[in-house]
């Protein structure tokens, strides 16, 4: 009958402050990841487009030839 209640009082009590913070914690480290892997992508984004400005800007800088 104890071991009933105690299992029944683990699923019914609030769990633990540092139970909460430990997953607060992992949540924090996932966010983490996420986010840096955003920038590293939008990063490359970044210098992509700038290669692409430079590429363009030039071409239209080229004088046109008749053909």
């Amino acid at each position: 009958m104890n071991a009933l209640r105690r299992v029944l009082a683990a699923l019914i009590s609030p769990p633990l402050a540092k139970t909460l913070a430990a997953k607060e914690l992992e949540n924090a480290r996932r966010s983490y990841l996420e986010n840096k892997t955003h920038q590293e992508f939008y990063a490359s984004q970044v210098t992509f487009e700038l290669g692409r400005i430079t590429r363009l800007e030039k071409y239209l800088e080229e004088p046109i030839k008749a053909e």
